[in-house]
């Protein structure tokens, strides 16, 4: 009788410890991933993102903060998803004008302001990447803001490719910056 208890108890603790070790490698990889995603933000939009907070749990990736630059804000999303390991994305970032000041009009109106401008800075990217990359233009995801741009790439569009169409989008007329990511 005292073996069979030994066995069971034996048996619990291997299950206790494999338990462990599962939950070790699970949060391994979302420590990986948070490490990635706060690389690859810095690495794509600069000394801004030192302030968005990175929270992985199973692959699902959450940002927060209060950043300075809209760009940042907008494009943070975006750098995220083409890391390695993430799986879905929630960004609970807000603008820094937009915290001091929530409610002023100026704030709202330059907002809606910057907003048109990017919708027009991407339509005359994506009339860019069309007309000199032909139907290839139409499989590249494009992302404005305050003149930076990334550009979404699916992993198997050639490099090539890549280089003439970062080429083309710093040409365009309002482009301070362009960024390549791969899509998710």
């Amino acid at each position: 009788m005292k073996l069979k208890t030994l066995a069971k108890m034996a048996l619990i603790g291997a299950l206790l410890v494999g338990g462990s070790a599962a939950q070790a490698a699970e949060n391994q990889a979302d420590w990986t991933t948070t490490l990635n995603v706060k690389l690859a933000l810095l690495e794509k939009l600069g000394s801004d993102s030192l302030r968005i907070e990175v929270e992985t749990t199973d692959g699902a990736v959450t940002l927060k903060g209060t950043v300075k630059k809209r760009e940042t804000l907008e494009l943070a999303q975006s750098v995220s998803k083409s890391v390695a390991g993430v799986k879905s994305m929630k960004s609970d970032l807000h603008l820094e004008a937009n915290v001091e000041n929530p409610s002023s009009t100026s704030v709202a109106a330059g907002e809606t302001e910057a907003e048109v401008k990017d919708a027009i800075l991407s339509t005359k990217i994506r009339m860019a990447l069309i007309d000199k990359m032909g139907s290839d233009g139409f499989r590249i995801g494009t992302v404005a803001a305050n003149g930076v741009v990334t550009l979404e790439f699916d992993k198997d569009f050639a490099s090539t490719r890549r280089a003439e169409a970062m080429k083309v989008v710093k040409a365009v007329e309002g482009v301070t910056k362009v960024i390549s990511v791969d899509k998710a």
